[in-house]
């Protein structure tokens, strides 16, 4: 490629830090469980996982964990992918990278909501497609994707509309009429929509959750993960879902030259995930919904520290740092998280590191210890008088 690729600047920061740090408040998944608790989800699956054999597996994902996959979304008759429109891949991060290398070029132009996870837009990139920010708006209110703004970006050239909703990092989530609009757009010019649904089913109001696009839409791709909603980031198991078999046949060529295919024993444990994917996701929603309540509360009681705009979904939000805060270091929230961490050992992210401006910062509120944490973070803000 002639584009070097840059670092990834999420990624780095947590390789820094988030090992050694006492205490996480910005992590991106959800609670998590051990081997033992999900085999116990399922009579026999202890004796299942440990007959396993230890060989390759198919390319696409074992059928019976694309199968498990094709039944979270409609019949395939009625919109759904079914199993052949599945394509598992190790975690979500791996789908990302082949889906785009298999269909864009230099020719292309691409559209990215921003800010996003960085290889969202750097992928593109270094693959030398031209692209084009979608940058989020924020009335005070809600934070939100105009599809008036995508109508000014696409270009007859656009192949691809790149979406993530519930939105990492703010907890943005469209409304059914904006992603209709959307689609709309998309359809309107042939483009591809791919959205990043890693935390669908983690919506404030469940009247608010969007159909997956790969049923909404026909050029659509979704891509999900087990890390996120169902905090289960250690099997390393992630999807694509499409109606549109080229695609994944072109997928499927450029993942032979990189994992070939999942681990084994991650796909058998992911079946039993997916089996049980409502208590293991309601649950998380059950933490969050906690969680968020008492940052809410912390927001309200500690102004000069930070402001927020209510996520609607997802299992973090976008604080900016409050007036005395901001002052105190400059508008920059990563020096903030730097004082936090070494006064206290408490980890929070930097907004920049996220693509958006420095004075936001990212809050993860899915994890079962969040409120331990919060303490700590009061405490810390309370002897700085904020």
């Amino acid at each position: 490629m002639n584009n070097p690729i840059r670092p990834f600047k999420l990624e780095r920061f947590f390789a820094r830090h988030e090992f050694t740090a006492r205490r996480l408040l910005c992590s991106s998944d959800c609670e998590s469980i051990s081997v033992g608790e999900l085999l116990a989800m399922e009579p026999g699956a202890g004796e299942g996982l440990s007959a396993f054999r230890l060989g390759y597996t198919e390319t696409r994902g074992a059928p019976a964990l694309r199968e498990a996959i094709a039944s979270l979304h409609a019949p395939e008759g009625s919109g759904g992918p079914g199993p052949d429109g599945i394509f598992v891949h190790a975690g979500a991060a791996e789908g990302v990278l082949n889906l785009l290398a298999s269909i864009l070029g230099p020719k292309d132009h691409v559209i990215v909501g921003e800010p996003a996870y960085q290889s969202l837009a750097e992928l593109p990139r270094w693959l030398g497609a031209a692209v084009s920010p979608w940058r989020i708006r924020n009335d005070g209110k809600r934070w939100r994707f105009d599809p008036d703004d995508l109508h000014r970006l696409l270009a007859a050239r656009t192949k691809l509309v790149i979406l993530n909703v519930p939105h990492n990092p703010t907890g943005a989530l469209p409304t059914h009429a904006e992603f209709d609009a959307i689609i709309s757009l998309c359809r309107k010019g042939g483009a591809i929509l791919l959205v990043d649904e890693v935390y669908r089913l983690l919506e404030r109001d469940p009247a608010r959750r969007l159909p997956p696009v790969c049923e909404a839409y026909e050029n659509g791709v979704s891509l999900n993960v087990l890390s996120k909603s169902a905090g289960l980031a250690g099997l390393r198991i992630g999807w694509l879902a499409t109606r549109r078999r080229d695609i994944l046949d072109a997928v499927a060529d450029f993942k032979d030259y990189n994992s070939i295919c999942s681990s084994g024993p991650s796909e058998f444990l992911a079946g039993i995930a997916l089996r049980n994917l409502e208590r293991i996701v309601g649950r998380n929603r059950r933490i969050c919904a906690e969680n968020l309540h008492a940052f809410e509360a912390f927001v309200h009681d500690h102004p000069g520290f930070a402001t927020l705009v209510p996520p609607e979904g997802s299992s973090v939000c976008f604080p900016r740092l409050g007036g005395r805060a901001e002052a105190d270091f400059g508008g920059d929230a990563e020096a903030m998280a730097l004082a936090l961490l070494g006064s206290t050992g408490v980890l929070l992210l930097p907004g920049a590191d996220c693509g958006s401006e420095p004075a936001h910062f990212r809050v993860g509120f899915g994890r079962a210890d969040f409120r331990e944490g919060l303490a700590e973070l009061e405490a810390w803000v309370l002897a700085r008088g904020y």
